[in-house]
């Protein structure tokens, strides 16, 4: 009776057992990481994860930047979307915030403070909660360039407009493109309508014309229709590659010019670097970087930042039904020591207290780390500020602009009409 019934629980263990194995509990997280280290970071948690949570499955996806953006959009409102999913914050995570798709982490905020630097957590902070955790570092737009080919023509890095576009001659003289520019993406063209209104207008320009409304101090004023008539000069004077329009960002057709040495400069996020690392790191030795030049006349201050202090954050969506699992990875894996330690190897700064002291080895990322501490502001990406339908008019109207398909003032017209019309309903 004794073995028997010992043979029946030995049985039961090995049920309980093999149902653990065939019926883990599973996560799921989609991130933006289809080209950077990233992507193989957050695959290599994900692992160690599993391991520390026997049991548990945490599933990893990686899609091109656009593609996700319509993925998660149409999963959020079919209400099945990821446990944890990567967002940029500002208009878009609000208004998922808005619909009651975002869980807040207040469970673990005191611990994120204590870990992040507090302009990490700006972007994601609403009324009080923290809704997402730093991912990617922080991530200011600059100008890199090739350092050989500035020396091979006793070029010096611009800090006017003027400097700047003199470069541009000197390259086009010698049969090299200016800037590299993809623009099929749209957001990548955004990055100079932002700097130029800023260096004309100054930081509060685009919160006076947007969020504030300021009498006098709309889309359609000087500074908006001033950066559109800088954007399609150069357009005309042939900086940038022919047929940038229909280049794609996501599959690298820019950075390919970089890399071949056919183009010398490169309007662009600071995860470009970390880009680099798995596509060419042969071309490291050669990258440079400048913040955009400022404008005589204009008032923005040369040091402001587009950017964010964490650029790209994880969330967790409310439909989760491992929340307490899912905060924990947010807590422990996400910027744990080993993390920081592989980001910085792979060319991020990361958004943490005395983040100078991980990166003080490394010139291009101490450098980084500089722009920041000196930097008088950093705006949010426009497209990301904005609600997701306005981000979307924004990023068109830009990319007319540069197509030379509508003028100067058409453009700050349209932008103003919409704004209008939006907050009107």
């Amino acid at each position: 009776m004794f073995l028997m019934k010992k043979l029946m629980l030995l049985s039961l263990l090995v049920v309980v057992f093999t149902a653990g194995m065939l019926f883990s509990n599973s996560l799921s997280l989609w991130d933006v990481e289809t080209s950077s280290v990233l992507g193989q970071i957050a695959d290599a948690h994900a692992k160690l994860f599993e391991a520390l949570n026997p049991g548990y499955d945490l599933e990893v996806v990686h899609i091109q930047n656009d593609p996700y953006k319509t993925k998660l959009k149409v999963a959020m409102g079919a209400g099945t979307p990821p446990d944890l999913f990567y967002t940029w914050g500002g208009g878009t995570l609000l208004e998922y915030i808005n619909s009651g798709m975002v869980e807040p982490l207040d469970a673990i905020e005191e611990s994120l403070k204590a870990k992040y630097i507090p302009s990490a957590l700006k972007a994601v902070t609403i009324d009080g909660h923290i809704y997402a955790v730093p991912w990617q570092g922080l991530t200011g737009v600059l100008f890199f360039y090739r350092k050989d080919i500035f020396d091979k023509y006793g070029l010096k890095v611009p800090t006017t407009l003027e400097e700047f576009e003199a470069v541009c001659e000197t390259l086009k003289d010698n049969k090299i493109i200016p800037i590299a520019l993809a623009g099929k993406n749209k957001w990548t063209e955004s990055f100079y309508y932002m700097y130029l209104v800023d260096r004309i207008g100054g930081e509060d320009t685009f919160t006076n014309a947007w969020s504030k409304r300021k009498a006098g101090a709309g889309f359609d004023t000087e500074p908006f229709v001033k950066a559109a008539e800088i954007i399609q000069d150069w357009v005309n004077k042939d900086y940038f590659p022919r047929g940038f329009n229909g280049m794609d960002e996501d599959i690298g057709q820019s950075r390919a010019l970089i890399y071949s040495g056919k183009a010398a400069m490169y309007l662009m996020g600071t995860w470009f670097p970390n880009t680099m690392v798995n596509e060419s790191p042969e071309t490291a030795k050669n990258i440079g970087f400048f913040n955009f030049p400022a404008i005589t006349g204009g008032v923005g201050d040369p040091s402001n930042l587009i950017g964010s202090a964490g650029q790209g954050f994880i969330a967790l969506t409310k439909t989760s039904k491992e929340k307490i699992k899912a905060m924990d990875f947010l807590r422990n894996y996400i910027e744990d020591p080993l993390w920081i330690e592989q980001s910085v190897a792979s060319g991020l700064v990361p958004p943490v207290k005395m983040a100078a002291n991980y990166v003080a080895n490394d010139e291009m990322l101490s450098g980084i780390a500089a722009e920041f501490s000196k930097a008088n502001s950093v705006q949010l990406y426009y497209d990301q500020f904005f609600p997701p339908e306005l981000g979307e008019v924004h990023k068109d109207i830009v990319q007319k602009i540069f197509g030379l398909t509508i003028t100067p003032e058409e453009s700050a017209k349209e932008h103003e009409a919409a704004i209008v019309e939006y907050l009107s309903r």
